[in-house]
């Protein structure tokens, strides 16, 4: 199936809708946007699963997907747009990256906007007023991402670099959860007792 026929298609039914909503004939704010834009990240989709080498069409097919299920939330679930809106298109835009990854584990560099935009749909779905916990919730989030791509099989596999910006900011973000829930006066002693304990181990081991 002739992929650019497709993507053409989709590109001059969202040219007509312009068009005619232009000209007054029905308004941008009815479901046929929403359905236009979900229906070109199927397309993207579709082309996805029907070639490996397409796995660059997962991230604009989950983008129009998420912003299609976006828009047309004040029909599915009202009073809920305000408050999903965002978290929905960032975690959209992660999932389109997980399966880049997915689909070619060569792709590695994929895993880190994947967990970037994850870790921004849970930071703006906390919605709290205390800087703190959002900044340790951040961090952390970035800190577990470089661990993945440590972790996760594909081309940094058994590469050491990304264990230290995991580490520095998982240490920055569980600093800030602590601070948060003034949690630092048992935090700090505990990680410096637990930091000395292995120190003095692997002494005692390299003798």
């Amino acid at each position: 199936m002739n992929r650019n026929l497709w993507i053409g298609l989709f590109f001059l039914l969202i040219g007509i809708g312009s068009l005619f909503s232009n000209l007054g004939f029905f308004p941008l704010e009815g479901l046929i946007w929403p359905a236009f834009l979900a229906g070109g990240g199927l397309i993207f989709l579709f082309f996805f699963l029907s070639s490996r080498s397409n796995w660059w069409a997962a991230i604009p097919g989950c983008v129009l997907l998420s912003i299609g299920v976006t828009a047309s939330l004040p029909w599915i679930a009202p009073g809920f747009e305000d408050r999903l809106g965002g978290p929905l298109v960032l975690a959209g835009i992660s999932l389109g990256f997980w399966l880049v990854y997915l689909r070619v584990p060569a792709n590695w560099w994929a895993i880190i906007p994947a967990g970037v935009m994850l870790t921004l749909a849970s930071v703006t779905l906390l919605q709290t007023e205390n800087g703190l916990e959002v900044a340790g919730v951040f961090f952390i989030g970035l800190g577990l991402t470089f661990a993945l791509v440590a972790l996760l099989p594909g081309g940094a596999l058994r590469m050491a670099w990304p264990w230290i910006p995991a580490a520095i900011m998982l240490i920055m973000g569980f600093l800030f959860i602590s601070s948060a829930y003034n949690l630092a006066t048992y935090v700090l002693p505990a990680a410096m007792i637990v930091g000395g304990l292995v120190l003095i181990l692997r002494a005692f081991g390299n003798r």
